[in-house]
């Protein structure tokens, strides 16, 4: 009797103190028929709490249904509206987020700081997750492919408490940090993590060609309606061509090979940028000791060329380039971190939203942060 008695909140043995009148927990249905745990809970006398309830086994912490039933709503949770598992098991629907976040809770302290163990290379990003500009920060380990650690907002103080979350050892383990081009990662990663590569994004690296490539275009357009020789519409030469513009060349369709060709044809400032967007396409596609004589040449054109979205990424280029060959050096990308972030907004869709983000960080542990949730019984 005496190894029963624990204390709910610390876990400690304590001595017995008295028992409280019956309880009822919800527990797994028998068929179609509702099933209730009933049971006396004892009171311990806790040196460091006073007097509290004791630990039941099969129970967590202010919790009205078992574990295994908490489980069995926990897993269909992940996948399915919260409307569809409180109509399938039969609970209320305002229930459900609570449960998954208690279970996620429970998996994660089981995990206690092995989530964090040889940490070595880490990616890092901000993914949108309500209206009006709310951002959630969302931190992978590469290695492990997990979710590792998720907070509400975005920036500088947002990115400190991850670093204060881990001891000096595990912040000495990592090597490398992947994410966009953002000063307050730059910032952070510096400061926590000196000897840690600061690797950029791929995509984010393309991406900042593509929209001076869009920029440019657009200007084209507003200028040609101005002097009213612009189409209507997608008809437009200019305007119409803006995928054509954007897309991989090796996948063109012979609308849009048709499409480059009129712009070629017609506009001298909209081509050569276009050009300069492949030439930089390309250098990202060579080895590091290829690409550096390339890069540097390329953001001397770009500064050069007289199209001013171009001078002014010719610029940020040649400032991050010792980056942006590490990136190429590496090969490593936020490609998984951008998975999860994909994942996290199907996430949110199928809850048609959350008032609660605690409640949507819970759900995206479970999904993506390699927790053991498995279905009672099939463990």
């Amino acid at each position: 009797m005496w190894s029963s008695c624990r204390c709910v909140r610390c876990g400690e043995h304590d001595r017995p103190y008295d028992r409280l009148p019956a309880r009822r927990w919800r527990h797994l249905d028998i068929g179609c028929t509702r099933l209730l745990l009933e049971h006396a809970p004892q009171r311990v006398d806790c040196a460091e709490h006073g007097v509290t309830v004791a630990m039941v086994p099969w129970v967590r912490r202010q919790s009205a249904c078992t574990r295994d039933f908490e489980q069995r709503i926990a897993w269909p949770g992940v996948h399915a509206p919260r409307s569809a598992v409180s109509r399938l098991i039969r609970v209320d629907w305002k229930s459900v987020d609570p449960i998954c976040r208690r279970v996620a809770d429970d998996l994660r302290s089981q995990r206690g700081a092995g989530l964090f163990d040889h940490l070595r290379s880490i990616g890092v990003d901000e993914t949108g997750c309500r209206k009006g500009h709310t951002y959630m920060t969302v931190v992978v380990d590469h290695d492990r492919g997990h979710v590792i650690w998720m907070h509400d907002g975005r920036g500088q103080k947002v990115f400190d408490l991850f670093f204060q979350a881990l001891t000096p050892a595990r912040r000495e383990s990592i090597r490398v940090v992947t994410g966009d081009g953002a000063r307050w990662i730059d910032e952070c990663v510096f400061r926590w993590c000196p000897m840690a590569e600061r690797i950029l994004d791929g995509f984010h690296i393309v991406s900042r060609a593509t929209d001076a490539l869009d920029k440019v275009r657009t200007a084209a357009w507003r200028e040609a309606r101005k002097t009213g020789t612009a189409g209507k519409g997608a008809k437009d030469p200019v305007k119409g061509a803006r995928r054509a513009l954007l897309k991989d060349p090796g996948r063109l369709t012979a609308g849009q090979k048709a499409q480059l060709e009129c712009v070629a044809n017609t506009n001298e400032t909209l081509w050569e940028a276009y050009k300069l967007k492949e030439r930089f396409r390309m250098i990202l596609r060579q080895t590091a000791g290829e690409a550096t004589p390339m890069l540097r040449q390329w953001a001397a054109d770009a500064s050069l060329s007289g199209i001013k979205e171009f001078s002014k990424l010719g610029e940020k280029i040649d400032r991050r380039r010792f980056d942006i060959l590490r990136t190429i050096r590496s090969g490593l990308s936020n490609a998984r971190l951008e998975a999860v972030n994909n994942r996290i907004k199907t996430t949110i869709k199928i809850g048609y939203g959350y008032r609660n983000l605690d409640n949507l960080i819970a759900l995206v542990m479970l999904k993506c942060g390699g927790l053991n949730l498995q279905l009672p019984g099939r463990q």
